[in-house]
């Protein structure tokens, strides 16, 4: 990392192409600042995240490789106090992954759900939308703390909310 404590990288779409030929590339960009201890007033807030995929037809091939990779991306950056919710959609909507804390033993079963998406059909982009709205809409319980150590599911424990 840079003595400034930011460091800059980009990764192409593809490792080589064809010389003397016309091409669109497509970059990703990775910007990394130096992280802050998580009892520091500057730790960053708890995220709750809900990522709504196209998996429609058009998405084959490297485009759809491009998603996998951000959700490789996801996993690596967000914390066990943040929360992740993954729908996909072509021409019927699904909730991949309710939201849930991004706890280490979740990630790596996340990730492979998002590493099975496989394109579809056709788009139905409206309802991937508001099914990414309506899972936010329903995380009443935002828990700012840090997670505690397992528990039982009847405490909020899992992220729910506690029965009242």
């Amino acid at each position: 990392m840079a003595e400034s404590g930011v460091s800059v990288s980009f990764q192409p779409e593809y490792d080589s192409f064809a010389a003397h030929q016309e091409a669109t590339l497509t970059f990703s960009a990775h910007l990394r600042a130096r992280s802050e201890p998580e009892d520091s007033d500057n730790a960053r807030s708890t995220v709750s995240l809900s990522a709504v995929l196209d998996k429609s037809g058009s998405m084959s091939g490297s485009k759809l490789n491009l998603v996998k990779r951000t959700g490789e991306f996801m996993m690596q950056n967000l914390s066990a106090k943040d929360k992740l919710g993954v729908v996909c959609y072509d021409s019927n909507v699904d909730e991949l992954i309710k939201l849930t804390r991004t706890t280490e033993s979740f990630k790596g079963s996340a990730n492979e759900r998002i590493q099975g998406v496989n394109a579809g059909s056709l788009t139905n982009l409206s309802g991937g939308l508001f099914k990414g709205i309506e899972q936010q809409q329903g995380n009443t319980f935002l828990d700012f703390s840090p997670p505690s150590p397992p528990s039982s599911p009847s405490d909020g424990g899992d992220g729910t909310a506690p029965p009242t």
